[in-house]
């Protein structure tokens, strides 16, 4: 349900309106909402209320007249913050806000550190969490990153109201520092209940539009705006001197550094000076004078790359090529800008490659062999993520004739033809075929590990390495 423009404590109130001009009178009805009746964010609204005298003797308040307090417009929720001069409170004057009961609680937002924070009274504080106000988990966790900076909350849990620049034209008149502040003392309270920091986004909204609403945005941005803005409210130099900067001309680094960080607190001086800045030195040479011109600049934030990974993961299928075990796929990292020798022995070390064998890697491609990487230099960068890699097992010296072996099927959708399937099988024979029965033979070995995999694991198996076990026809390439 909307919050509604309701009566306070049975009276006639008269209402007038402070936002962005002069006092001009509210006419709000019992059943108009907030939004019918024109009030919004930060809506300072001046109520003038009468009371009875006599009602008030009866009921054990003492009356002292009229009373104006101003009512800063919130986000709706179970107490309406009362604000402003000195008010009554069961009989006797607070001076910054009272409590009345009739049915919801009218509290005070401006109340003693003493009476909301119990931290100075030893008790634990600290440790209540941020409600989510859609997707704003960018600004809470930015949020309990500086609520819990020692420095900051330090600060903010005294008296900083004279540290305060309300006349900063490139500040927000102290407004972002103030509504950091609340935030913080809220969140260092006793209790341990999540709090919603809408007011604190309503004014994040404010200053900062394009933060505004409910969509998720970049944490590091909400972070440099909060760290500019609240530098800026709280900064000491009222009147920002024109500094002219000096070159180094060959002075000690020491001096220079001294200098520049003199003339940068000369404008800017604050706690997140103190707390969040530093310097680092740039170093200008010319290449045609070679005069070095050396300048040290602050800096709040340190843009550093990612680390890159100096290594990369490849997934290469292992075949034997004597027909003594099924294909396997072995994943080795290797060096990212390596060559294809440290491929061959990373993988000799994953398949327990023997003494008298050697690993020949190509490159598959519509399953035929597009290439064979034979330059044991051959840089692996020339070699893609996407690209299908496999690597024959084959005995030393055994590189007279090359035999390969094309897998073929009935391709049905063309009626008859045969198209390849799956990863060729590569071998060398030892000695030159003179009769078709002697490459049979070669074929057949190679193909028995294959032809003999009738479980479903191990038809499972082989279907992962690019194997179908019913085959019905091969295709030969020498």
């Amino acid at each position: 349900m909307p919050p509604q423009a309701a009566l306070v404590n049975g009276q006639d109130p008269r209402q007038n309106s402070y936002y962005k001009h002069p006092a001009k009178k509210l006419n709000a009805k019992d059943h108009q909402t907030l939004e019918d009746a024109n009030m919004t964010m930060d809506h300072d609204i001046l109520l003038e209320v009468s009371v009875d005298t006599d009602r008030s003797s009866h009921s054990g308040v003492h009356s002292i007249g009229n009373e104006l307090a101003l009512v800063p417009l919130e986000p709706p929720r179970s107490s309406v913050s009362i604000a402003g001069g000195p008010t009554l409170s069961n009989g006797h004057s607070t001076g910054s806000g009272f409590n009345l009961y009739q049915g919801s609680s009218v509290s005070s937002s401006l109340t003693t550190m003493d009476d909301n924070y119990d931290i100075y009274r030893g008790e634990r504080g600290g440790l209540a969490g941020l409600q989510n106000l859609g997707n704003t988990c960018f600004m809470n966790s930015v949020l309990q990153c500086l609520v819990h900076t020692p420095p900051l909350v330090e600060f903010f849990l005294q008296d900083y109201n004279d540290e305060i620049n309300r006349d900063n034209p490139l500040g927000m008149s102290g407004e972002l520092a103030l509504a950091f502040g609340d935030l913080l003392r809220k969140l260092w309270s006793s209790g341990r209940t999540a709090i919603a920091p809408r007011a604190f986004k309503g004014k994040l909204a404010r200053f900062a539009p394009q933060f505004s609403g409910y969509n998720q945005h970049d944490s590091q941005e909400l972070l440099a705006f909060l760290l500019d803005g609240l530098h800026e409210d709280l900064n000491r130099v009222k009147q920002k001197p024109y500094i002219e900067m000096k070159d180094s001309d060959n002075r000690p680094d020491e001096e220079v550094a001294y200098e520049c960080w003199k003339n940068h607190m000369a404008r800017n001086d604050s706690l997140i000076v103190d707390e969040c800045q530093g310097q680092y030195k740039s170093t200008l040479v010319c290449p045609e004078c070679g005069k070095i011109s050396i300048t040290f600049d602050p800096f709040m934030y340190l843009s550093l790359p990612l680390p890159s990974t100096v290594t990369r993961a490849m997934t290469v299928t292992v075949f034997y090529c004597d027909g003594s075990g099924l294909p396997m796929p072995y994943t080795v990292n290797v060096l990212k800008h390596g060559c294809c020798r440290d491929l061959c022995q990373a993988l000799g070390t994953a398949c327990c490659l023997k003494s008298d064998e050697m690993l020949l890697l190509a490159e598959v491609y519509e399953n035929k062999i597009y290439r064979y990487l034979e330059n044991p230099l051959e840089s692996l960068t020339s070699i893609k993520d996407e690209e299908h890699i496999v690597a024959y097992r084959l005995k030393n010296g055994a590189r007279k004739t090359k035999l390969e072996i094309l897998h073929r099927c009935p391709d049905n959708v063309k009626g008859g033809d045969r198209k390849i399937f799956g990863t060729p099988l590569v071998t060398y024979l030892v000695e030159d075929p003179q009769y078709g029965a002697n490459i049979e033979a070669y074929v057949h070995r190679m193909l028995a590990p294959l032809g003999k995999a009738h479980s479903s694991t191990r038809s499972h198996e082989g279907k992962e390495n690019g194997f179908i076990s019913g085959f019905d026809g091969d295709a030969l390439t020498m």
